[in-house]
This record gives structure tokens, C-alpha cells and sequence, in this order.
């Protein structure tokens, strides 16, 4: 399971990161968090099985480590 830094700077450099308007006011996360890009707040993220829908996530994570 990924950890809060990573999916953080994943949704940072992912070129397909697309932020789920569905959550709104309703979600649990501050203003603040939500003015930088993590797969919390992606379409993409699954959040009952915390992985990504379009199976990006692990090739973005390990083009951070190449980095």
C-alpha cells in the first residue's frame, strides 16, 4: 500500500491525473490539500482497493526513482 508521500508525488508528475470534482466540500481533506495533486483526489484512484484504476501508479513511482 502506498504511503500519503508517494501518492502525493505521483499525483504531482502523473500525466494522467484528473481531479475528481465529485468530491467537493464532502471530502475530508483541507483546502490546502487540495490545491496539490495526489491520487486521493484523482478520478483514477480507486479508494476501497487504494490502487489506480488505469494502472499508472507503479510506472510513475518508479520514474520518481530514476530521478
Amino acid at each position: 500500500m502506498a504511503n500519503r508521500d508517494q501518492l502525493k508525488a505521483v499525483g504531482e508528475m502523473c500525466p494522467d491525473f484528473s481531479y475528481d470534482d465529485s468530491l467537493g466540500k464532502a471530502s475530508a481533506m483541507s483546502i490546502a490539500d487540495t490545491s496539490s495533486r495526489s491520487c486521493e483526489i484523482c478520478t483514477h484512484w480507486d479508494v476501497k482497493n487504494q490502487k489506480c484504476r488505469i494502472d499508472v501508479f507503479d510506472d510513475v513511482l518508479t520514474s520518481l526513482d530514476q530521478t
